[in-house]
C-alpha cells in the first residue's frame, strides 16, 4: 500500500548565497520549531531569508512543491541584532533574539490597526502603520537606553518579569 503525504523543509540563505537545509518533516509545527530554534542563531550565522515549503509526495513538476512561509531578516529596532524576522505574507515579525522579542502584527480585531510590543517591558501599543510601528519600538528602546538598562546587558536580562 502507497501511502501519499506532504513533507514540510525548512530552509534558510545565507549574505552569501548559501542555502542551509534544516530537514524534512512530516508536520509543518515540528517544521516551524526547527525554524524558530534556527533563526535564534542568526546573529551568529548572517542570514538573508527563510521559508518553509510543502512538498507533496508523489507528485511530479512544479505542482509538487509550494511555499507556506517566507521570512525576511532585519535589524531589530529594540536590540539592534539581527534577529528580527518578519513573516511578509502574514504580516507579522518578531525578534527571536534572547531577552527581546520585540513583535509586530496586523491587529486580530480592528481592521487597519497594527499592533506591536517589546514583551520585557510590558510595553504594547496600537499604531495605524509598520512605520509607526517601527518608531514606536525604537522610541521604547531608547527610553530603555536612557535609563542605561540595554537589552544585550546582564543587568537587563535580571530584570525580566
Amino acid at each position: 500500500m502507497v501511502t501519499t503525504g506532504r513533507v514540510y523543509v525548512p530552509s534558510a540563505v545565507e549574505d552569501g548565497g548559501e542555502v542551509v537545509a534544516m530537514g524534512c518533516f512530516s508536520t509543518q509545527e515540528t517544521a516551524m520549531n526547527v525554524l524558530r530554534s534556527f533563526l535564534k542563531k542568526s546573529h551568529q550565522v548572517p542570514l538573508e531569508r527563510a521559508s518553509i515549503a510543502v512538498w507533496e509526495v508523489d507528485v511530479v513538476g512544479d505542482d509538487a512543491v509550494s511555499v507556506l512561509s517566507e521570512f525576511e531578516c532585519r535589524v531589530c529596532p529594540v536590540c539592534h541584532r539581527p534577529t528580527f524576522w518578519l513573516d511578509a505574507q502574514r504580516f507579522k515579525a518578531i525578534c527571536y533574539g534572547s531577552a527581546c522579542g520585540a513583535w509586530i502584527e496586523e491587529s486580530a480585531i480592528e481592521p487597519d490597526v497594527i499592533d506591536c510590543g517589546w514583551p520585557p517591558t510590558q510595553f504594547s501599543e496600537q499604531v495605524e502603520s509598520i512605520d509607526d510601528a517601527m518608531r514606536s519600538l525604537r522610541r521604547i528602546a531608547a527610553q530603555a537606553e536612557a535609563a542605561g538598562t540595554e537589552p544585550l546587558t546582564t543587568a537587563f536580562e535580571n530584570e525580566l518579569p
